[in-house]
């Protein structure tokens, strides 16, 4: 009988949500070593059929439709973890979890590891992101500044008490200091299914292909970007977004002039991933958002890199993903927040066919290797394996 995997968390397995929740369902369902369920707020939307949805009792939940929104969603940010949901215990000892999971957040994952202790069973955390940290809670998510700190410590613990840790990348390891433990687990993408092309430099007018967030700073810079390409003779940006926060006017004629998409699919975003010429990454260089954007890592790279085409890093310097793009080579780091920089730099690669070559193998190199899906599956499954072998042992022993 497969082991019982319990995932309490925001991220969750789902393929419409993108980012970390489809990286959850690459684990936890294309993969069939587990058998899964899911506890959330957002069960609904996950692709395990074992679900149980987390909700506020009927009156909680009117009061948080009001002016007390945010004060109520922080009061459960400060208290999450004391008491759990009503019904999440009783549903969690009916299914007979072996482990269970969480993404590190605000809400879920400290009533994870309360629950995991009430069972008695291993509990695994997975630092994605530093939500606290993040400038993308909409009004009422947003923790109150006095708050913020409070929070951070609540990581730090789930850290120290958890019996397995990951962390997204280097940046969020180094974080937690000399108390870091765990292993680097990289956002796992999609399989590679066969070799790609060897990139040739484009004669005429490229693709550059952007996906992923288009709100906040991340707006700005896109919205700036598309200005500056919008009638450039040698490049041409797609942008495949969710949603983005631009004025209507600008979203009704970048749609018109075919650089806002919108949202696709996976499978089918593939097909147009595999047509672009070159792609684009950006992260915030906002002050602000430092810390976020040192410790998280984004998952475009999951799917560019297998296409074997040049990725260009608009990003800080001290960002993890300028970071990864200059120790693996896998990017073209450009380290300046004006749009012209990223042109001038897409440019200047375009016309030297060599080291466009170069960096599309490079991309390639580490889709076969540090992001490979395989390699980082088999260090997940390893290791919650291992503790839920150990914990039946020490279960059979008493």
């Amino acid at each position: 009988m497969k082991p019982r995997v319990l995932i309490v968390s925001a991220v969750i397995p789902a393929i419409h949500c993108g980012g970390g929740c489809l990286a959850l369902h690459r684990h936890f369902v294309e993969r069939d070593d587990f058998t899964v369920a899911v506890a959330s707020r957002i069960a609904g939307e996950s692709s395990c059929p074992e679900q149980f949805s987390i909700r506020a009792n009927r009156i909680w939940g009117r009061a948080k439709r009001t002016a007390l929104g945010r004060l109520l969603t922080n009061a459960e940010y400060f208290s999450a973890g004391w008491r759990l949901p009503c019904g999440l215990l009783r549903f969690t000892k009916e299914w007979k979890p072996d482990l269970i999971f969480s993404v590190a957040d605000d809400f879920h994952a400290p009533m994870a590891q309360h629950l995991a202790q009430k069972l008695n069973v291993p509990f695994v955390i997975d630092f994605q992101d530093l939500f606290a940290c993040s400038n993308f809670h909409s009004g009422i998510q947003r923790p109150y500044r006095w708050l913020i700190p409070c929070l951070l410590r609540k990581y730090r613990r789930l850290q120290r008490c958890a019996d397995a840790v990951f962390h997204t990348g280097e940046g969020m390891r180094e974080w937690f200091g000399v108390d870091a433990r765990g292993e680097v687990l990289y956002p796992v993408g999609a399989a590679v299914i066969g070799r790609p092309t060897a990139a040739v430099a484009p004669s005429g007018r490229l693709t550059l292909t952007y996906t992923g967030n288009c709100l906040g700073p991340y707006g700005k810079m896109l919205l700036r970007l598309a200005n500056q390409l919008e009638r450039h003779s040698k490049i041409a940006l797609e942008i495949y977004t969710m949603g983005n926060d631009w004025p209507e006017q600008d979203v009704e004629h970048f749609t018109r002039c075919g650089i806002l998409r919108g949202f696709l699919p996976f499978e089918q975003l593939r097909n147009e991933l595999s047509r672009a010429e070159a792609f684009l990454v950006a992260m915030s260089f906002q002050p602000s958002d430092r810390t976020f954007v040192e410790t998280s890592f984004t998952t475009k790279w999951l799917d560019y890199a297998p296409c074997g085409k040049p990725i260009f890093v608009w990003a800080p310097a001290y960002s993890s993903a300028a970071r990864f793009a200059r120790e693996t080579g896998a990017g073209v780091a450009v380290d300046d927040p004006e749009p012209q920089a990223i042109v001038s730099a897409i440019q200047t690669e375009a016309s030297n066919s060599k080291r466009w070559r170069e960096t599309g193998d490079a991309a390639a190199r580490v889709a076969a290797n540090e992001l490979n899906a395989g390699r980082l599956h088999g260090l997940l499954r390893q290791k919650l394996m291992e503790l839920i072998t150990a914990n039946r042992m020490t279960s059979q022993s008493k």
